[in-house]
């Protein structure tokens, strides 16, 4: 049941536009720091606790709940360094990330702990996302979470907060080989491998596309490799990987020169979020909705909604919303329990090689269960992930 309750919180105004900010349920301070920029009042709606939807839906994470209570209870009647102040950095702005903030927005008001949350927004992506990191620094922050555009290119700078004292932890996307002390977020390996198996399911055979952002992204490396060694051996062949930089102008370019150039193209996988709308798109105005398939991951609005009109017929869901509730808890708990502590603490709920990532999970849609999984985004309150 929602309630409605009228709260004085801080909004981030800067670099991103906010999604509806989700306070905890009664019982939290009246007024939780989320960025010291602007204050407003409104009414904001109060849901149900993360993952906690009526019945038994196979969508709820439950064992993403258990590794945030386990937090709680590590730091019951604890607090963080005074003037503690934490950063979640993505690798761009765009309706996938809606979630993550209001995750984070979420773990705020439970936590009663000013969490930044920004992103890249200027030509030069990577750049700027380099600088905000320096920034971050530079400020003290106490800890920081990233999307790490490129697996490499934020090493020193990492080496630099952690040598510095303030942890540093990926989310999304990971910076393996670097001092970031652990990962949090899906096995983007697996989900290709889910998003190959969903393409042999609903396409079988011939020729496919794939559509994705970063070449430099570990996610999308990751992605592309689980595809390709399970579509290995089989009818399916992926003849092409057209890459965007993040435009969805050009995802859409890359899709419609994709139909041109195969004439008997059968499916398109595509890696981002927005590149499921762009083959959506390009494949409706072909007049081949139907004809060629999609697996898209991500489920933007616009992704759900060619979803229901049987364009896009599987979503690879990631658990986005959790990117930032759990950030923020590991941040906290990092900053309280200090990392080696944290990471044992969250042992149960980690694995990969040396358990370097604290999995998220990934949901599976088809048409026929996209009902469950909506009653599951709106039992937390979100339109999409």
């Amino acid at each position: 049941m929602f309630q409605l309750k009228k709260l004085a919180i801080l909004i981030v105004v800067t670099c991103m536009a906010l999604g509806a900010c989700q306070p905890a349920p009664s019982g939290t301070p009246e007024t939780v720091e989320v960025q010291v920029t602007t204050i407003v009042e409104q009414q904001v709606v109060v849901t149900a606790a993360p993952g906690a939807p009526a019945g038994e839906n196979p969508y709820a994470p439950t064992e993403l709940l258990a590794a945030v209570q386990a937090i709680k209870d590590a730091t019951a009647g604890q607090s963080p360094p005074a003037g503690a102040k934490f950063a979640i950095l993505t690798n761009n702005l765009s309706p996938f990330w809606t979630a993550a903030q209001q995750g984070a927005s979420r773990a705020s008001a439970e936590l009663g702990v000013p969490i930044t949350f920004q992103g890249p927004t200027a030509a030069d992506l990577l750049s700027q996302q380099l600088t905000m990191l320096e920034t971050f620094i530079n400020d003290d922050y106490t800890s920081i979470t990233f999307s790490a555009i490129d697996r490499q290119a934020a090493g020193s700078i990492i080496q630099r907060a952690v040598d510095e004292g303030i942890s540093v932890f990926c989310m999304d996307s990971d910076a393996t080989g670097t001092a970031r002390s652990m990962y949090i977020g899906m096995s983007d390996y697996d989900a290709g491998v889910a998003a190959a198996e969903a393409a042999l399911e609903i396409i079988g055979s011939g020729k496919v596309v794939g559509l994705v952002g970063f070449a430099t992204a570990q996610n999308a490396q990751d992605r592309i490799a689980g595809v390709t060694d399970t579509r290995a051996g089989t009818d399916l062949e992926m003849v092409e990987v057209l890459y965007d930089d993040v435009k969805p102008e050009v995802a859409l370019s890359n899709a419609q020169t994709a139909i041109q150039k195969y004439p008997d193209l059968a499916g398109f996988i595509t890696f981002y979020s927005y590149d499921g709308p762009a083959a959506g798109q390009a494949v409706k105005q072909a007049g081949k909705a139907g004809e060629i398939k999609i697996v898209a991951f991500d489920a933007e609005p616009e992704t759900q909604r060619l979803m229901q009109e049987g364009v896009i017929q599987v979503m690879i869901g990631q658990r986005v919303f959790h990117y930032g509730y759990l950030s923020g808890y590991v941040m906290y708990a990092s900053s309280i329990l200090g990392v080696e502590e944290t990471l044992k603490l969250l042992e149960p709920w980690r694995d990969g090689e040396g358990n370097f990532r604290l999995n998220t999970g990934i949901d599976v849609i088809y048409a026929d269960s996209f009902d469950l999984y909506k009653e599951y985004l709106n039992s937390i309150g979100i339109p999409s992930q």
